[in-house]
């Protein structure tokens, strides 16, 4: 029992400030997400699942019952659900087992790992880059959803189906991610289980959970071993971008991934220069009906007022280029974002 219980690690430096200077957000009547009021919880951004190809009972039932044998060389229903997703046992698609043409096959490194004190997330690694040298160290890239129902298992980040497909763990899973991000980095993704979104839960929650992952115990819980916790990177997708720039002005993070930012109003001083220098690349399309672009246009201003402009990248994209329409329009640079080898290619760059 001792691989479940997590040794709270103090993180009182970067923590202790932290509803200081984000309270605004917390009491802002003025802040973007109200916008979501106004769209059925089931549009929930992450409709991402649009873009997949859905497969027809039969292929599925046909992957469940030919392909998984041969690809895992086991009996797969006698496989714990923490190295295997319930989707992929059970009525799984062709692209959901990582049958798209590629060898790869990364979705098998996927597993579930969970903090009792925080969240349960999936994890990622390459264990080729950890076999080959056990001293080398390897960057983490923590990846923040966006708002949803949540609730189902921490699988649902993988479900290429799911509300939250097309961020990186729907693509390792799909085993179309970038290979730049499989092969350089390991990947977390905490799931907001029984809430809408991070913006409802404490940013030194979240804080602890990245903490507990680069932590002995989280290694004894699943996380991988060789992680370098000086070179930790955030990605957020609307709600949890918003909640990304808040945990930024901790400095924790080397570098943050923000797509679809969602707060209205304009930064204060204290966390702008908290964010001094921080590197941001920005994702946003102007024709984003949840949360409109002019968040980002703002947040983008702000940054570059205190930091060199070299270090504050701005996309800025015209209209959606997934194809979204009607209620979540222009809501999907998550994806886009996740599928770009060069913001994976950026974060390495980075000293």
């Amino acid at each position: 029992m001792s691989r479940w219980i997590a040794l709270l690690l103090p993180f009182i430096a970067t923590c202790s400030n932290i509803s200081t200077v984000y309270g605004f957000l917390f009491r802002s009547a003025s802040y973007g997400r109200s916008a979501l009021a106004a769209v059925p919880v089931e549009r929930r951004e992450t409709d991402l699942c649009c873009h997949q190809q859905r497969q027809s009972n039969s292929t599925a039932e046909l992957a469940r019952r030919e392909l998984l044998p041969r690809l895992f060389g086991v009996n797969v229903l006698a496989v714990s659900s923490a190295i295997i997703p319930p989707f992929l046992v059970g009525s799984g698609s062709k692209a959901a087992l990582g049958v798209t043409g590629s060898k790869k096959k990364d979705y098998y490194y996927l597993k579930s790992v969970t903090d009792p004190n925080t969240y349960p997330a999936l994890v990622y690694s390459n264990p080729k880059s950890a076999s080959n040298n056990q001293d080398k160290k390897i960057p983490l890239l923590v990846v923040l959803h966006g708002a949803g129902k949540n609730d189902e298992t921490v699988w649902s980040l993988a479900d290429p189906k799911g509300e939250h497909a097309g961020l990186l763990p729907s693509l390792i899973a799909c085993d179309t991610a970038p290979e730049t991000a499989t092969d350089n980095f390991a990947v977390v993704a905490p799931y907001a289980a029984g809430k809408q979104s991070f913006y409802e839960e404490p940013r030194s929650k979240l804080l602890r959970f990245v903490e507990w992952v680069c932590s002995e115990q989280g290694q004894e819980a699943g996380c991988p071993a060789n992680i370098d916790p000086a070179r930790v990177f955030l990605f957020g997708f609307s709600d949890g971008a918003t909640v990304a720039v808040e945990l930024a002005t901790t400095r924790r993070f080397k570098a943050c991934i923000i797509c679809a930012y969602g707060f209205s109003g304009v930064l204060p001083k204290l966390a702008l220069e908290r964010l001094k220098d921080v590197p941001m690349w920005i994702f946003h399309s102007a024709d984003d009906v949840i949360f409109p672009v002019a968040y980002s246009d703002q947040l983008v201003t702000s940054l570059r007022s205190v930091t060199t402009s070299s270090l504050v990248l701005y996309t800025r994209y015209d209209t959606d280029q997934e194809g979204f329409t009607g209620r979540v329009r222009g809501h999907s640079v998550g994806i886009t974002a996740s599928k770009l080898a060069d913001i994976y290619t950026w974060m390495l760059s980075i000293p």
